[in-house]
């Protein structure tokens, strides 16, 4: 825990290091891109670093290793990996009309054929991929 404790606290202090150099240092023009990277990776990490600190200092081990076993049997009950696919497959299904309609109003605003043959390919890979797939886990299972 205490290893764990240490890895937050350098995180927090990277983080903090980004945001100094994105603030102070990298204030040109020129590097505006790269101050925006800074900054933001630099948040995330003070963030994150300080938050998992904070948790490791409020969730106890017994509790941590209790929420782990919950998670683990959660991921791996039956009624809740059938839900995970049958919301997978659905929003799969509204994606391709939304991507059908992207194609269309693309084609209509006649934007450049590179574009359109790019979102057209999307949906043939994804097909091809649904065929593959369907093919592994008939077999797998």
């Amino acid at each position: 825990m205490k290893q764990k404790r240490f890895l937050f606290v350098i995180l927090s202090i990277v983080g903090i290091v980004l945001l100094v150099l994105s603030s102070l240092v990298l204030t040109s023009d020129k590097l505006k891109m790269v101050n925006g990277l800074f900054s933001g990776f630099g948040s995330a990490m003070l963030v994150l670093g300080i938050g998992k600190l904070l948790e490791s200092f409020i969730v106890s081990k017994v509790e941590d290793e209790k929420i782990k076993r919950l998670k683990e049997i959660e991921v791996n009950d039956e009624r809740n990996t059938k839900i995970r696919e049958k919301a997978s497959h659905t929003t799969l299904k509204i994606m391709n009309y939304i991507i059908f309609i992207l194609i269309l109003i693309l084609a209509y605003m006649k934007v450049n054929k590179i574009f359109l043959i790019i979102c057209v390919s999307l949906i043939v890979a994804e097909f091809i991929l649904l065929i593959l797939f369907s093919n592994y886990y008939a077999k797998k299972m």
